[in-house]
């Protein structure tokens, strides 16, 4: 009885610990692509402002990426949850509490391979827009401290992937007329400090 009740607390443990971690601290390599809803491809058009590639870090409880040419496109810091979008290098500073009310979520049956995870999928839809996410559990992060980073749906998404960060990412958006497809082609886990998320902290 003794052994049969140690098997099922190192069994529950084992669960819990599956349950919260271990999560993931270092850089995804995202390719991006844009089209017009008709399949006309700009990616020529829009890559020289939103990169040809993505350079993303993400750490704890916050998050940056740089395009291919380590130009700062976006900063996160969850410690005040503000979030800054570059252009040229000017930043453009926002709460990033406020969210789309309604947003729906879908799972699908779609998987994939990507970056040599094994991918499920889900599906969000929200203020018109849909956005298609293939995620592993592999490479997960603490939900938690995003609870209030409802901005573009985040707290949305991490809580229906239970963490799991998008490895692909398929977004139509019908307002302005365009799709983005941007793809993970490398996963590198490496330890990231506060400090490495400030505004002249450099791509590494």
């Amino acid at each position: 009885m003794k052994k049969t009740l140690l098997a099922a607390a190192v069994l529950l443990c084992s669960f819990t610990m599956a349950a919260d971690g271990p999560w993931f601290s270092g850089k995804i390599v995202y390719h991006n692509s844009f089209a017009t809803l008709d399949g006309q491809d700009i990616t020529d058009k829009l890559s020289p402002v939103l990169g040809n590639e993505n350079l993303y870090y993400i750490s704890g409880d916050n998050y940056k990426a740089y395009t291919e040419k380590k130009q700062i496109l976006e900063l996160y810091n969850g410690s005040t949850n503000k979030f800054q979008f570059f252009m040229n290098g000017t930043p453009t500073v926002m709460d990033a509490n406020p969210g789309t009310p309604g947003a729906v979520v879908k799972p699908l049956p779609e998987k994939a391979i990507i970056a040599g995870y094994a991918c499920q999928s889900l599906q969000i839809d929200s203020d018109g827009n849909t956005t298609v996410y293939y995620f592993s559990p592999k490479v997960r992060v603490n939900p938690a401290p995003y609870a209030k980073h409802q901005m573009g749906d985040w707290a949305t998404y991490l809580k229906a992937s239970n963490g799991a960060l998008p490895l692909k990412f398929v977004v139509t958006n019908r307002k302005q007329g365009y799709s983005m497809v941007s793809e993970a082609t490398s996963v590198q886990a490496m330890p990231l400090a506060a400090a490495d998320f400030t505004e002249t902290s450099p791509a590494k």
